[in-house]
């Protein structure tokens, strides 16, 4: 036993607020597969599956006591997006090798990037919670019968991507992007929570304006300037160990050229499997649902005013991107 009840196989399945003490729930996920295509979707589906199975909370500084007796284990990749750009799709193709594990938005480590926005306001605090996140990930990665670690991020850690790097400098990562007015069409149509969340202060730090300005934006303007600034940060970090790919690029031989980024190699085998799942929708739990090309359904639905905030707040970021990239 390591600490306080978490042994081997315990994650860290989310970080919250008990008794006003912050901290982490763990809960048994030895014997858990990482099928579906997020992490929370694989917690749900073991809370339904195994009510018996008690959950633990521990405080941080459980999870540095925890983090000494871990062995240590350095990510293959990191997964950045814009948001509804082919990014789940490329989390299942690492999720279709052997001996990997993908860890897609898991909840702990959103929270605490979030966190460098919200809280680390000094040195100090960026250094505990950069020394926070790195635990957590090494803890989410002591999975039994995995090689590699991938993790995907949410879309607003992009705004992050600088620390995150400087915590994990050797690692490769990809962003992944897509032309904004598709992008702003399918989260207007389909909000996420990002985009919804009540707490306007990580919206305010993306797009560079107040907690009261985010409020009274439109949907629309609220997505055009977030992936405006995310499109920026990728730009201005774009290095030998970043990867810049529009959606428009995906393909079975681009995929494959990603995962050689990543210092894999994928087998025929392996090849097969990934090609198996991308003609399926990526976020799709049951894999029924078959892919169907969008891109021109969204440039229809375009409205005057999503083309309008696309040219006024993403449009330069997102040419100097495909400048870049080419």
């Amino acid at each position: 036993m390591i600490e306080r009840g978490i042994d081997r196989g315990w994650m860290p399945v989310d970080a919250v607020v008990v008794d006003g003490r912050p901290g982490l729930l763990w809960m048994q996920m030895a014997d858990v597969s990482f099928t579906e295509p997020f992490f929370q979707q694989t917690v749900d589906r073991v809370r339904a599956e195994h009510p018996e199975r008690v959950e633990r909370f521990t405080e941080f500084d459980a999870l540095l006591q925890i983090d000494k007796a871990l062995r240590r284990v350095e990510p293959a990749g990191f997964i950045f997006h814009s948001s509804r750009c082919g990014s789940t799709l490329l989390a299942n193709a690492c999720r279709a090798l052997d001996d990997s594990i993908v860890l897609s938005e898991p909840s702990a480590v959103d929270k605490l990037v979030a966190r460098f926005i919200t809280d680390a306001d000094d040195p100090v605090k960026e250094t505990l919670y950069s020394v926070l996140l790195r635990a957590v990930v090494n803890a989410l990665a002591q999975h039994e019968g995995q090689r590699r670690l991938f993790i995907k991020f949410a879309c607003c850690s992009v705004s992050q991507l600088e620390r995150i790097r400087r915590i994990w400098p050797r690692v490769p990562w990809v962003f992944l992007y897509r032309d904004p007015v598709e992008t702003i069409v399918s989260n207007v149509s389909n909000p996420p929570a990002w985009l919804l969340d009540e707490d306007h202060r990580i919206l305010a730090h993306i797009t560079g304006t107040s907690p009261a300005q985010v409020a009274e934006m439109q949907l629309e303007e609220r997505c055009a300037r977030s992936i405006g600034s995310f499109f920026a940060t990728a730009h201005s970090l774009a290095n030998a160990t970043g990867l810049l790919l529009n959606y428009n690029q995906l393909s079975l031989p681009v995929i494959s050229s990603v995962l050689n980024f990543f210092n894999v190699r994928p087998s025929p085998e392996e090849l097969e499997r990934i090609a198996s799942g991308s003609r399926i929708y990526a976020k799709e739990v049951s894999g029924t649902r078959g892919f169907v090309p969008d891109t021109d359904t969204k440039q229809k639905l375009a409205t005057d005013y999503v083309r309008e905030v696309a040219e006024r707040w993403a449009k330069q970021p997102y040419e100097l991107l495909e400048l870049t990239k080419s």
